[in-house]
């Protein structure tokens, strides 16, 4: 039996689900770059934390004035503990006893040129030298003296304590009269004697004299 022909009818779709499908790949899509944006954002902020800050080096600024002189006292010049120019008429004075003599001036407080002035004038050096007047020694210690001294513990009989004694003794007449040329006097005429040439007038003798030269000479000599 023939039917006859009838055409199928075609139905419409809906387009919602595809628009949507399509804005939801779109959306995934974006996302996805933002995350991606943002984690290299991320890593490269920590990257520049990681690095160390450079430091760029700067020359101190120049000095606008001059600075003020140093106050500070000059040191005075370390004394020479032997010397071979300590001679007199030919004769050196020893290294030993030029060490003592240092030793015993800075202890009483004598000028070391003072007590070589001494030395020279009374023996030209000689530690073994005596005198008809009962002097002794490289400083000619009377014999008068020598109790005492030794009470002191200093032995005008030997070379050291010769020196110790004549350096103590002169530091005591420099601190009692203040007066070089008047310690000198005491020193060789006794207070007493020196006592009665003051009160004739006399301040000055040969023994003074001889001695404050050859002071002079012994303070260029240790100078230079």
């Amino acid at each position: 039996m023939r039917t006859s022909y009838q055409p199928r009818r075609l139905t419409k779709r809906n387009p919602w689900p595809i628009v949507m499908a399509y804005a939801a790949i779109a959306l995934a899509i974006i996302l996805a770059l933002t995350v991606f944006a943002l984690t290299l954002n991320f890593i490269f902020d920590a990257l520049l934390a990681d690095k160390s800050p450079v430091t760029v080096a700067t020359s101190a600024p120049e000095p606008t004035s001059t600075p003020p002189p140093s106050t500070a006292p000059a040191e005075t010049p370390e004394l020479v503990r032997h010397r071979d120019d300590i001679v007199s008429d030919g004769r050196l004075l020893a290294y030993d006893l030029q060490e003592i003599m240092q030793d015993q001036c800075e202890r009483y407080g004598v000028p070391y040129a003072l007590a070589l002035a001494i030395a020279e004038v009374e023996t030209h050096f000689d530690p073994d030298a005596t005198s008809p007047t009962s002097d002794y020694g490289l400083m000619q210690i009377n014999q008068c003296n020598h109790e005492w001294l030794q009470g002191l513990g200093m032995d005008p009989l030997t070379h050291a304590g010769n020196i110790e004694a004549g350096v103590y003794i002169i530091g005591g007449y420099l601190d009692r009269y203040g007066d070089t040329e008047q310690a000198l006097m005491a020193y060789n005429c006794g207070p007493s004697g020196a006592q009665k040439l003051w009160d004739a007038g006399v301040y000055q003798t040969d023994y003074t004299r001889k001695v404050m030269t050859a002071l002079e000479h012994w303070t260029s000599i240790l100078e230079d």
